[in-house]
């Protein structure tokens, strides 16, 4: 895939919608050398000092979370990502590796930037590579008239490619590129090949989705894989407060002390459990209970490293308790009259704290905006449209902004015919 439109409306979009893992692009755009952002993506590229980057692979946020990513690059048209999760489990069945080769073989001066061998090497795990190869061959475009020249090219790189390993996914017939203009025929150069150990788990290839800007078609492959469970929320330890102006959190400093107790004041289950010298049979028991009880005690003090993967980048630790209480007082309001109002300042309580929070987010944001921020901070800072509505938003019931919608488009006849 290659283009602006590809990377704004199909990524952003399309891709978000149908959850995909991996995003392969092949001449991506670029705003002064640099590749663009995807929100929701980090990206991966071929870094070749003094050379355009040529292919890019953008993957979910989810699986940076949970992978290690080896970046190679054989060549400055070649990703090749090495992909291995942090728990050391397997990613495709019985493999604790996957790799993931993004190419774009280029046509310059009639010969072609990246070789067979360059593309195609022995892999001991699961690899899958994807890419405008640029050559035809007859098994996925049966009805194109291909000359010898296109052929033997062709030929050379499938066979350097079976004696790898690697077999075709692309479906025979489907074209992956369809020029916008009569003068040219749609082809396939567009290739989906995977390797011995993956093959038997690639379960379907299409491009039955909708056009993306582009004269190449976006490509969806779907891979059978270990089912794994992103990261967790988990408390970030590191921001907890044990001191405030220099001296020890005395609140802390108060729960250690009810925890502690008295040594020798019994087995109560609510602080720690003291174990008498030579008492071998309890040790082990007071010693897991006491831990218990130290962490829940202090994780109570330490934030959420991730609330939940919904939340965005300005959510704050404390809207979720306010957007509670005001899902909850909203409930009961519909039950019981007499909350509406506790309901209406619970919103509105709610609702300018997320507004307060956006503007610490947008004025962080752009004080440490770098130089690929610049489209984000536009689209931050651009001039809003002002209201639609004749006279704004003055009114207090539904029935007057009727009212003056109605004397705005159909205004009174000062002197009305009398049809008597």
């Amino acid at each position: 895939m290659s283009g602006i439109p590809v990377l704004i409306g199909f990524l952003v979009n399309d891709v978000r919608n149908r959850n995909v893992s991996f995003v392969c692009l092949q001449d991506p755009p670029l705003f002064q050398g640099d590749l663009l952002r995807a929100p929701g993506y980090q990206c991966f590229s071929s870094n070749v000092i003094g050379q355009k980057k040529r292919v890019a692979t953008y993957v979910h946020c989810f699986l940076t979370e949970s992978f290690n990513y080896l970046c190679v690059s054989p060549a400055a048209d070649v990703l090749h990502l090495l992909m291995s999760r942090n728990d050391a489990g397997k990613v495709v069945w019985g493999q604790k590796r996957f790799s993931l080769i993004n190419t774009y073989n280029r046509q310059v001066d009639g010969n072609n930037t990246v070789s067979p061998a360059d593309l195609f090497t022995n892999n001991t795990n699961p690899s899958l590579i994807i890419g405008d190869l640029s050559v035809h061959t007859m098994y996925t475009d049966p009805e194109r008239d291909i000359s010898s020249t296109e052929r033997r090219k062709g030929e050379h790189y499938f066979r350097v490619a079976g004696l790898h390993g690697y077999a075709i996914l692309n479906e025979p017939g489907i074209y992956t590129r369809t020029p916008d203009n009569n003068t040219t025929r749609p082809s396939v150069i567009n290739y989906t090949l995977a390797n011995n150990l993956l093959g038997e788990f690639g379960k379907t290839w299409t491009t039955n989705i909708p056009h993306t800007g582009s004269d190449h078609r976006a490509i969806i492959t779907t891979i059978s894989s270990n089912t794994f469970t992103p990261t967790r929320p988990s408390p970030d330890w590191n921001q907890i407060t044990w001191r405030i102006g220099g001296e020890a959190n005395v609140v802390i400093e108060g729960e250690l002390k009810v925890l502690r107790g008295n040594e020798g004041e019994g087995r109560n289950s609510t602080v720690f459990k003291w174990t008498k010298e030579g008492d071998s049979e309890n040790a082990i028991e007071d010693f897991e209970h006491n831990l218990s009880l130290l962490i829940h005690t202090i994780k109570k003090h330490a934030p959420i490293k991730r609330p939940c993967k919904w939340c965005e980048s300005w959510w704050t630790p404390e809207l979720p308790q306010l957007r509670k209480d005001f899902t909850g007082k909203t409930r009961k309001g519909k039950e019981d009259p007499g909350g509406v109002d506790d309901a209406r300042q619970a919103k509105r309580k709610y609702q300018n704290e997320v507004k307060k929070a956006k503007s610490a987010h947008l004025r962080t944001f752009l004080e440490n905006a770098k130089k690929n921020d610049r489209w984000t901070v536009h689209q931050f800072t651009k001039k809003r449209l002002g209201s639609t509505v004749p006279g704004g938003h003055n009114y207090t019931s539904a029935a007057s902004l009727n009212l003056a919608i109605m004397q705005h488009f159909i205004p009174q006849n000062p002197n009305p015919v009398d049809m008597c």
